[in-house]
């Protein structure tokens, strides 16, 4: 049985540039979204400033697929420049 794999991540954009990340991150949504095995790919901005992307993957390999995907290198390329931190990914799977 192939289980789902819920993922979140958070990115640290620069305080003075969170109008030039989130615009990154939008322009990269359509491209992930329509990549195979994508449940759900929604983008939000937290209170903190960072933004916090919460992603469901069909499947681990699905997710493998993605994150060596072109989609993702859009939004890698993107956020070039910023950021002040690395995105923090967590991986989970439901129990």
């Amino acid at each position: 049985m192939t289980e789902a794999v819920t993922v979140v991540a958070r990115i640290h954009p620069d305080p003075e540039r969170i109008t030039d990340a989130a615009a990154a991150v939008r322009a990269a949504v359509e491209g992930i979204r329509s990549e195979g095995g994508c449940v759900q790919y929604d983008p939000h901005l937290a209170d903190d400033g960072t933004i916090v992307i919460v992603e469901r993957w069909a499947s681990r390999e699905a997710l493998a697929a993605h994150n060596t995907g072109a989609p993702v290198q859009v939004l890698r390329d993107g956020l070039k420049g910023l950021t002040v931190a690395p995105t923090e990914v967590t991986v989970a799977v439901e129990f």
